[in-house]
């Protein structure tokens, strides 16, 4: 009876004192793309206009988004995949950026592309959008919470590409065109476990003694 009893409690126990025990901090972390004005009167001034979509923001010219959290010897971080930044070109359809990344190790900001003029549909996947500055203070910093921001130029090779696919004849500047900022809140250090949580899992280490103990005199 009290082998059935612990045989039942066990993994309980276990799962619930582990859990408890292992809460890991994490650093929640947001970017803002923040275009310089004279980028944005220039687009203006051709009818096109700049919006957000799904879990961003575009106000005052920036785009801002969560994305993923930053693990330590992380280089890259990932924009939340509903998060769309949408240029409306006047009578001329709409090009929309998601699925954005950062990565550190090539100064770089990925994303896919999404090209829709009526009956006409493109979509480009993993195109180098903006060519970053060395982010000040160090990409690594993050970890630990803060900010670090670099000037950012549109890609001339990426964007080229999808403007000539396109057909389109648009001059891609290469002078800096914003500023890419990524802010962490510090990481919530991980609870000390109470004295319930290691009773939990003492009981559910006496369970498996028991239940062993069990099988070794059946």
């Amino acid at each position: 009876m009290l082998t059935s009893f612990f045989r039942s409690l066990t993994p309980l126990a276990l799962a619930t004192g582990l859990l408890a025990a292992s809460s890991a901090a994490s650093a929640t972390t947001s970017a803002d793309v923040a275009f310089l004005p004279a980028l944005t009167d220039s687009f203006s001034f051709f009818g096109v206009t700049i919006s957000a979509s799904g879990a961003s923001t575009y106000t005052n010219n920036t785009f801002s988004a969560a994305t993923s959290d930053l693990v330590a010897g992380g280089t890259q971080l990932t924009w939340d995949p509903t998060a769309a930044l949408t240029f409306t070109i006047a009578g001329n359809g709409a090009m929309t950026f998601d699925g954005l990344v950062y990565n550190n190790t090539n100064a770089t900001v990925t994303g896919d592309i999404h090209f829709v003029n009526g009956t006409v549909k493109h979509d480009f996947n993993d195109v180098a959008v903006f060519n970053v500055a060395p982010l000040t203070p160090d990409f690594s910093t993050l970890v630990n919470g803060g900010s670090v921001s670099g000037a950012f130029a549109l890609s001339s090779a990426g964007l080229g590409a999808v403007t000539k696919t396109l057909g389109i004849a648009v001059p891609i500047p290469t002078q800096n065109v914003g500023t890419l900022t990524f802010t962490a809140k510090a990481p919530t250090p991980a609870p000390v476990p109470e004295p319930t949580t290691w009773a939990m899992l003492a009981l559910g280490l006496v369970g498996v003694a028991v239940t062993k103990n069990a099988r070794r005199q059946g």
